[in-house]
C-alpha cells in the first residue's frame, strides 16, 4: 500500500503551488495592488483547505471514490469521477503544454517543441510508473533547491539597487473595488488547484496532522508568491510586468549585480522545470487514479504508459501556440473554481444526510 510522510505531504503541495505560480504576476491587472489580491485569493485557500480536510477527518480510510459512493450513492459516483477525469487530464495538458513552450523559448529555442516534450513525459512515466512514493521523495529532495533559489533571487533583487517599494504606491489610488473583482476573477486559481490533493489523503500516513500541514503549506506558499509579486513590482514596476512572457526571469535580467555574482537566470529556470514538472506529474497521477477507480481491473502502469504517451499529442492539438494556451487558460480559471468548490456540495451533503440520520 503506498504510504508518504506528513513532511512529504507539505512539500508536494508548496512546490505544486509555487513551482511555477511564482514566475508569473497574478492579479497584475490591479498594478501595484496585485500583492492584495494574492492576500484575498490566499484566504479562500484557507478555506477550500479547511473543507478538503474535513473530508479527510470525517472519511481518514477511504479514497475520494469510495467517499463519493458513500455520499452520493453507486450510480452518480461513477459520472462525477468521470468529470474529474477529465479534468485532471486537461490540466496536466495545459500545464505540460506551458512548461514545454517556455523552456523552449528561453533555454532551448533551436529544439522542437515535440522533442522537448516527449524527453519530459518519458521521465514522468519512468517515474510515476516507480509509485507514487517514488514521486514524493523527489519532491522532497528537489523542493528545497527550489525554495532556496527563489529567496537568493529575492535577496539579490533587495541588494542590486533596481528595487524600488515607490512602485507600490499608491495604494488602492483606484479604491478596493478593482481589487476584488480582480480577485474573483482569480477564485480558484492557484489554490483551487489543490482539489487535486482529495485524491491523495489516504496515502497520509499522520491523518491526525493532515490539515495543520496543509495550512501551512498554504501559508508559505502565499509568502513566496507575495514576494515574488513585490519583487517585480518593484523592479520592472506594474506597466512592464503585466506586459512580459516571463516576469521572473526578466526581473532577473533587471538586476546589475547578477551577472558579477551569480547566472541567476538559470536558476529561474529549474525552478521552471522543477514547478512544472511536479503540477503536470500530480494532475497526471490523479487522472490515473481516476481511471483506475472508474475501471476496476485497469492496470496503473498501463494507463501511465498508454495516456503518457498521448500526452505530448493531446497538448500540441489543444494548443497550436502558447498565445492559443494563455487565451484558453483565461477560460480555464473558471472551470478549476467551478471543480474547486464541488467538495463544499459534498461536504453540506455529508452534514445533511448525518442529521437526517440522527
Amino acid at each position: 500500500m503506498i504510504r508518504i510522510s506528513i513532511i512529504q505531504l507539505f512539500i508536494l503541495i508548496l512546490i505544486f503551488e509555487i513551482g511555477s505560480t511564482t514566475l508569473f504576476a497574478i492579479g497584475i491587472g490591479v498594478g501595484q495592488d496585485a500583492w492584495m489580491v494574492v492576500l484575498l485569493i490566499g484566504m479562500i485557500g484557507f478555506f477550500l483547505i479547511l473543507i478538503y480536510t474535513q473530508i479527510a477527518k470525517m472519511y481518514p480510510d477511504q479514497n475520494f471514490s469510495e467517499v463519493l459512493h458513500n455520499v452520493i450513492g453507486k450510480k452518480l459516483t461513477p459520472p462525477l469521477l468521470l468529470l474529474y477525469c477529465v479534468y485532471f487530464y486537461s490540466q496536466a495538458t495545459f500545464n505540460f503544454y506551458e512548461f514545454g513552450a517556455l523552456i523552449k523559448l528561453t533555454t532551448l529555442p533551436q529544439t522542437p517543441l515535440p522533442a522537448l516534450l516527449y524527453l519530459f513525459v518519458f521521465v514522468m512515466m519512468y517515474i510515476l510508473s516507480k509509485g507514487f512514493e517514488v514521486l514524493a521523495r523527489t519532491a522532497e529532495i528537489l523542493t528545497p533547491y527550489v525554495i532556496i533559489f527563489l529567496i537568493s533571487i529575492y535577496i539579490f533583487t533587495l541588494l542590486s539597487g533596481e528595487f524600488d517599494f515607490t512602485a507600490l504606491q499608491p495604494v488602492l489610488g483606484n479604491g478596493f473595488q478593482p481589487v476584488l473583482e480582480e480577485a474573483v476573477k482569480h477564485i480558484g486559481f492557484p489554490f483551487g488547484e489543490l482539489i487535486l490533493f482529495l485524491m491523495f489523503w489516504h496515502y497520509i500516513e499522520n491523518k491526525q496532522k493532515i490539515r495543520k500541514m496543509a495550512l501551512l503549506a498554504v501559508g508559505f506558499s502565499i509568502v513566496m508568491l507575495l514576494l515574488s509579486l513585490i519583487a517585480m513590482i518593484s523592479v520592472l514596476g506594474p506597466d512592464l510586468t503585466a506586459k512580459v512572457e516571463i516576469p521572473l526571469l526578466e526581473t532577473i535580467l533587471a538586476i546589475n549585480i547578477a551577472d558579477i555574482i551569480i547566472n541567476l537566470d538559470s536558476l529561474a529556470v529549474f525552478i521552471m522545470f522543477i514547478g512544472g514538472f511536479y503540477k503536470t506529474a500530480l494532475h497526471f497521477w490523479g487522472f490515473v487514479l481516476m481511471v483506475t477507480w472508474l475501471v476496476k481491473r485497469a492496470k496503473t502502469k498501463w494507463i501511465v504508459s498508454i495516456f503518457g504517451l498521448l500526452l505530448p499529442i493531446v497538448s500540441l492539438i489543444r494548443f497550436p501556440t502558447l498565445a492559443d494556451q494563455r487565451w484558453i487558460g483565461l477560460g480555464n480559471q473558471y472551470v478549476i473554481s467551478l471543480f474547486a468548490f464541488l467538495p463544499v456540495l459534498l461536504l453540506m451533503i455529508i452534514f445533511l444526510k448525518e442529521r437526517t440520520q440522527k
